[in-house]
């Protein structure tokens, strides 16, 4: 198959999982953004296919490589509201070190959880 063809499906794999978690959001009202839903549907997808087919992960470099441009719409909405992110702005940072120290801390727990057990593992 051409890599333009396979790179294609791949980005149209893509998008068709952000376009599925977007309509299950709208049909079922679930309080999360539809892009979320569906980059867990994909999660989902590639976690039970064991890989990533070639094809999509191709197809995802391009966007992963200008990744910080994707960003500039999010920086222009927090310069448009300064205001009130100024107002709360202890908040907010306490609220952004809390949660980061939170999710190390549970990603160090988990990976020594993950490690460990493949360690016993390998010993049998």
């Amino acid at each position: 198959m051409p890599k333009v063809v396979a790179n294609g499906l791949g980005f149209v794999g893509i998008v068709c999982c952000y376009l599925i978690g977007d309509c299950l959001v709208k049909l079922t009202g679930v309080p999360l953004p539809g892009a979320l839903l569906g980059m867990l549907l994909l999660l989902g997808i590639l976690l039970l296919r064991g890989r990533s087919p070639g094809s999509m992960g191709h197809a995802s470099q391009p966007l992963l490589g200008h990744m910080s441009l994707l960003f500039v719409p999010a920086v222009v909405g927090v310069m448009l509201f300064w205001p009130e992110v100024k107002q709360n702005l202890i908040g907010i940072v306490l609220a952004l070190v809390a949660t980061t120290v939170i999710s190390m801390g549970l990603t160090a727990w988990v990976a020594q959880r993950i490690l460990s057990n493949n360690y016993r593992g390998s010993r049998k």
